[in-house]
Formats: structure tokens, sequence, C-alpha cells
């Protein structure tokens, strides 16, 4: 997940907006797991990187930052999912 930079807001600040953003997605991953081919769904792990990167060249580009993470899932399969047509 690549966020743009506004210069004159704060870093930080715009970090932990990211972060919130890759965790709202993380949350919901389970619901659309569930919503389509589980009975259960439980988050059991999650890791994150955040990156800031100046890609201002020529003016072209400017700042972003970059959330990248994994979600670990513990999943219990529909019994019925490989006869459920998707």
């Amino acid at each position: 997940m690549t966020l743009p930079v506004k210069d004159d807001e704060d870093a930080g600040a715009q970090q932990q907006v990211a972060l919130r953003s890759f965790y709202k997605v993380a949350a919901g991953s389970c619901a659309i797991v569930v919503e389509t081919v589980a009975d259960t769904c439980e988050i059991t792990g999650m890791t994150t990187n955040v990156n800031a990167r100046d890609r201002n060249v020529g003016s072209y580009g400017g700042s972003q930052v970059t959330v990248t993470g994994q979600i670990t899932m513990k999943v219990k399969f529909k019994a019925n999912l490989s006869k459920t047509a998707l």
C-alpha cells in the first residue's frame, strides 16, 4: 500500500495514517474470507514495515509512504467448498 506524503504535514502522523489504512484492510480480510470460502477466520499474526521515500525527480513523483505487511490467518474452510461455484 503506497500513499502520497504531504510535505507540509507531520511525517510521523502520516505514517500512522498509512498504518491505520493497512490495519483496516487486514481487519476486513477475515470478513471477506468468511463471506466467500470459510466458516471461521482469525488473524493470528501480522507483520508490517513502513518506508518513506522521496521520489521527487524533476518535480515529478513526490514523497511516498509505503506499508508492506503479511497477515497470518487461521481459517476453517467451508465443508462444501469444492461443491460451491464461485
